[in-house]
C-alpha cells in the first residue's frame, strides 16, 4: 500500500507544476482572446479575423509595452501616471503590492534585493532572506538591517528588521535563491557558501 500511494505522490509532483503551467496558459490565452476579439472583429473586414488572433495580439501589445517602458519620454509619462495613482488612497495601496511584488519576483530590480542572507532565528533554526535596506533610519546606532523572508508556494512574507550579526551573508545569486525559497528546497540550485 506504501508503494502505491509512493508512486501516486511521485506522479503528482510530476504532473502538479505541468498542470499549473498548462492553465496558466491556458488561462491568459483564453482571457487575451476573449478581451481582444470583439475588438478584433470590429476593426478588421469582414471574414478577416482568425481564431487565435486575439492571443497573438496580446503578445505583441505586451512586447510594444516592453518596448515603451524602455524609452526615456516614455518613461516619464509612465512614472508621471504611477505618481498620479500613489496620490488616490485605495489605488495607491493596491497598485504599490501589486508592482512591488512584480518587480521583486521578475527580477528587473536587482538592486532591491541586495544580497542573500542566512537569518538565524533559533540556535539550530534558519531561514534564507534577503536584504532590501541596510541604512534603516529609526535603528542606525544598533547596525540593524531589513530583510524579507518569503514564504514558500505563494506571493508573500515577513519584513523583519534584525541586527547584522544575526544574518550570516550567502555566496548565492537573488534569483537561485529565491527559486530555493519558493520552491520550498524541493529544487536543488548550486551548493551554497557559508559561514559555519
Amino acid at each position: 500500500m506504501t508503494s502505491i500511494s509512493q508512486t501516486f505522490a511521485k506522479g503528482l509532483l510530476f504532473s502538479l507544476p505541468i498542470a499549473i503551467t498548462l492553465g496558466a496558459l491556458y488561462w491568459f490565452f483564453s482571457w487575451a482572446e476573449s478581451l481582444l476579439s470583439p475588438l478584433l472583429e470590429y476593426m478588421l473586414p469582414h471574414g478577416w479575423y482568425i481564431t487565435g488572433m486575439g492571443v497573438l495580439s496580446g503578445l505583441v501589445i505586451i512586447f510594444l509595452l516592453g518596448l515603451l517602458v524602455q524609452a526615456y519620454l516614455l518613461r516619464q509619462i509612465f512614472e508621471w501616471l504611477e505618481n498620479s495613482l500613489n496620490r488616490i488612497p485605495l489605488v495607491k495601496t493596491l497598485y504599490g503590492s501589486a508592482r512591488d511584488i512584480m518587480r521583486l519576483f521578475s527580477g528587473s530590480d536587482q538592486h532591491e534585493l541586495q544580497k542573500v542572507v542566512l537569518v538565524r532565528m533559533h540556535e539550530d533554526i534558519r531561514m534564507i532572506g534577503f536584504v532590501t535596506n541596510e541604512d534603516i533610519d529609526f535603528a542606525k546606532e544598533d547596525d540593524v538591517i531589513a530583510v524579507y523572508v518569503p514564504l514558500s508556494y505563494q506571493v508573500g512574507g515577513h519584513l523583519l528588521y534584525l541586527p547584522r550579526s544575526r544574518c550570516e551573508p550567502l555566496d548565492m545569486p537573488v534569483k537561485a535563491a529565491m527559486q530555493q525559497v519558493l520552491t520550498a528546497h524541493i529544487s536543488q540550485s548550486k551548493p551554497v557558501k557559508h559561514p559555519v
